[in-house]
Order: C-alpha cells, then structure tokens, then sequence
C-alpha cells in the first residue's frame, strides 16, 4: 500500500531533472519528498502561498504566461471550493498551461471528516471548457499520470486520494490521456470505476467471477474527455453498466457515463457513488460501508442491472 501523492512526488523529482520550466506552488500543503529536494535544489522554482488558493492559482498562472510549468498544491475542496473562479478565469479560459493538483481528493479521506472531504469536485471541474481532469487508481497510474500531464499542454487538473491504495499496475502497462484501461473482459455488464475504488472494482468482478458472472472493468482514469468510445462499446456489447466513484453520482463519472449512453446507447446504468451526501469521520473501510462502495456493494449492483437487460 503506499499513498498517491508519495507516487507522484517521486515521479515529480524525475520529471524535475528533464525539465527546468517546473515550478512547485503549495497553498500551506505538505510538500513532500519532490518539495523537499526543490527546496535543496531549485529553491528558485518552488513557492508556498500560504492559506490563499486563489492567489496559488493565480500566481501560476502567470508563471505559465511567463514559460514556466507550475504544477499547484492543496487540499481538492480548497482548490475547487475558494479557488474555482481562478481556475475558471485564470487558467480555463486563457488556456493556461497550469497543473492543478487536487491532493486529498474524494470522500474517503478519514482524517478530517466532513468538512473536508470533497463530493463535488469530478462535477465542478468537467463543467469548465478546456479543463481536462486526471483520476489515477494507484502508485504507478499516478506516476504515468503525472508524467502524461506534463507532457500535455493546456490546464488539467489531476485527483490525487489522501489514503493509500494498492497497486494495481505494472509498471509497463500501457496509459494514455483520454483512453480507458480495460482490466478484464466479459459479456454480462461492464463496471466503470475511477480513482481508488478501481481496487474494490476488482474485487467486485472476482466474487462475480465464482457466481459466473462475466464482467468487464474498465479504469476511466480521464474524466474529462471522457472515453466516449469505449464506453458506447460496453453499452452495445454488454448491455448493462455499473459506474464506481468515491464522489458525488450527480454530474460524476456517474453523471458523464450516464449522459454518453444516453444519447447514444441507452442501457440500464446503476451509479454507485456518493448519493446527494457530505461526508464523516471514520476509517476508510467504515465509509466504503457507509456510503456503499464496498466491493459487496459493487458486486449487488451489478447483479441489479443485470436484471433489467
């Protein structure tokens, strides 16, 4: 198990040695290992703002205006909660060439409860023209992640979990921007899963698997643009879909998935996710419970729609 954002500081501290136009902005967030060694090494290309997100994002920018590649630092419900006019006037709508790093994404964070664990954040930030949005499953998806957004020009916000996750991957499986990864294949259903439930997916399709259930998973790790294609292809050859998020079903992956197929294929679709909820304290496998994105969940939604094929 090991976290995100500790997958994405190490892929950042190699990413920092080819390229010199990355700079580090941190809204008084932890820099870690990559922050640690900006401040030895480049203590010219790192800033903290301090508790000012609007200022974080602003600041970069016009680093970007200026050829720099800022990559910006807080917690996700801070970014998009006092920050959302500066990433839609700032950066959206100029086009600028910003990465914004939304740390301690989505609802099963247990260390702050609700007041900080954010539901809306996949809706806020697909609504805004030119954003693309970023959601790795695990350690190595997030090092491919990071180093596919710095590559890409344009702004793009990547979803980073503060819990640890498991690995998935490895390390030569093959991740490209804006293309789901196809898991496993089968006939009955697909399950389309973003982020760190992509683990509790998988098991999902393990307990079908025994029942002789043959599910097809897909990681959506793009939200914005979405894989319309492999989702359309799901629908025609699967006739059935259960989507997985640890955010908010109205205007998440849920919503995005739903709003594809119907326009297009229209299929049962069962939306597992946060249902018009806030958060609260507890462990992580306590909230899964909770809130019903447990693999036994996924697994009951599954069978649900397959039902009304």
């Amino acid at each position: 198990m090991k976290a995100m954002y500790q997958a994405y500081n190490e892929e950042m501290i190699e990413l920092s040695r080819k390229n010199g136009n990355i700079v580090l902005l941190y809204g008084d967030f932890p820099h870690g290992a990559a922050g640690e060694l900006f401040q030895k090494e480049h203590p010219d290309r790192i800033y903290d703002v301090g508790i000012a997100e609007a200022n974080l994002i602003t600041t970069a920018a016009g680093l970007a205006g200026g050829g720099y590649l800022p990559f910006t630092h807080c917690h996700s419900i801070f970014a998009v909660g006092r920050a959302y006019n500066q990433i839609r006037q700032n950066v959206a709508f100029d086009k600028m060439n910003v990465k914004i790093v939304l740390c301690n994404s989505g609802m099963l964070w247990a260390f702050m409860g609700g007041s900080h664990q954010i539901i809306e954040e996949i809706a806020a930030i697909r609504a805004i023209p030119n954003m693309m949005l970023v959601s790795p499953a695990d350690p190595i998806s997030t090092k491919k992640a990071t180093a596919a957004i710095a590559r890409y020009v344009g702004p793009v916000a990547l979803r980073i979990s503060g819990s640890p996750v498991p690995t998935i991957y490895r390390d030569d499986f093959p991740f490209e921007l804006g293309k789901a990864v196809a898991l496993t294949d089968g006939g009955d259903a697909t399950i389309i899963a973003t982020g760190m439930v992509l683990s509790d997916a998988l098991e999902a399709v393990d307990t079908l698997e025994k029942e002789g259930i043959k599910v097809r998973l897909l990681d959506m790790h793009t939200l914005k643009p979405i894989d319309e294609e492999a989702i359309l292809k799901a629908a025609r050859e699967t006739g059935a879909i259960v989507t997985v998020e640890d955010s908010s079903i109205i205007g998440g992956l849920g919503g995005a998935v739903t709003e594809v197929v119907a326009e297009n294929a229209p299929v049962p679709v069962k939306r597992v996710g946060i249902k018009d909820r806030f958060g609260q304290s507890g462990t992580v496998p306590e909230l899964k419970e909770e809130y019903e994105l447990s693999a036994r969940h996924i697994a009951q939604a599954a069978r649900e729609v397959i039902k009304k094929k």
